[in-house]
């Protein structure tokens, strides 16, 4: 409930680390109660920029989150990651984790007669329309499985959006749109732990560390070699 008065402390070091940018906000939460009225809430989120809004760093009374839309490698989020956490941390001694996770979002669009199949698994593709005299539909698709770290979900979809619904309203820097009309396809991959531990930052960054790994693993799994090659190396 104190968070925001350490806010100043935490700003004024993550803008030597490269975010200058800084605003504050509101987040709405609908929560679902096994018994009980459905309640909503509203608590203060802050959230620190680097210069070209790329790249965010989000607080809110529960909860601490890196956001990016210019994601290289994970080397080095993970090292921007490990800065910044140590730097939240250093000022308010966090004492307990509950959830960690990293989620990965990727916007696959196609250029003139390409085709889905071209990039993404058999097991994605859902029914080929044609087989039902249909010209061409919207699929959705959503795997849940447990992982000896937690769950791992994997979702697909084709969407006139170049998010998901629960990442609008986005803060960060989109210089482009999708097009009037316009079907992408999103690859959605959520890894994440949970259980109640102390809070330790080296043993969290490294917890992320082992995360990833089955991300990348889901990911080249969910697309073809046409892909990989297309793409580069493909690594998430």
């Amino acid at each position: 409930m104190a968070l925001e008065k350490f806010i100043p402390d935490i700003q004024e070091q993550l803008r030597h680390k490269g975010f200058p940018r800084f605003t504050k906000g509101q987040m709405h939460e609908f929560l679902l109660q096994p018994q009980g009225p459905p309640k909503f809430n509203i608590t203060d989120r802050f959230e620190f920029q680097d210069k070209g809004g790329n790249l965010g760093i989000v607080l809110t009374p529960t909860s601490f989150a890196i956001q990016t839309n210019k994601y290289d490698s994970f080397d080095h989020f993970g090292e921007i990651f490990s800065t910044t956490l140590h730097v939240v941390n250093r000022v308010l001694g966090i004492t307990l984790a509950e959830r960690v996770g990293l989620r990965y979002v990727d916007l696959i669009r196609l250029d003139g007669n390409e085709k889905l199949s071209e990039y993404l698994s058999p097991g994605l593709l859902g029914i080929n329309p044609t087989s039902l005299g249909v010209k061409a539909w919207t699929s959705r698709f959503e795997s849940v499985g447990d992982t000896e770290l937690g769950k791992l979900v994997v979702r697909c979809s084709q969407t006139d959006q170049m998010l998901p619904p629960d990442l609008f309203p986005t803060t960060l820097n989109y210089p482009n749109t999708l097009s009037p009309g316009e079907t992408a396809t999103l690859l959605d991959f959520d890894h994440f732990a949970e259980g109640t531990t102390d809070f330790d930052t080296d043993a969290i960054t490294a917890l992320v560390g082992e995360l990833h790994d089955a991300l990348d693993l889901a990911f080249r799994v969910s697309v073809t070699p046409t892909a990989l090659l297309h793409w580069g190396n493909g690594e998430e």
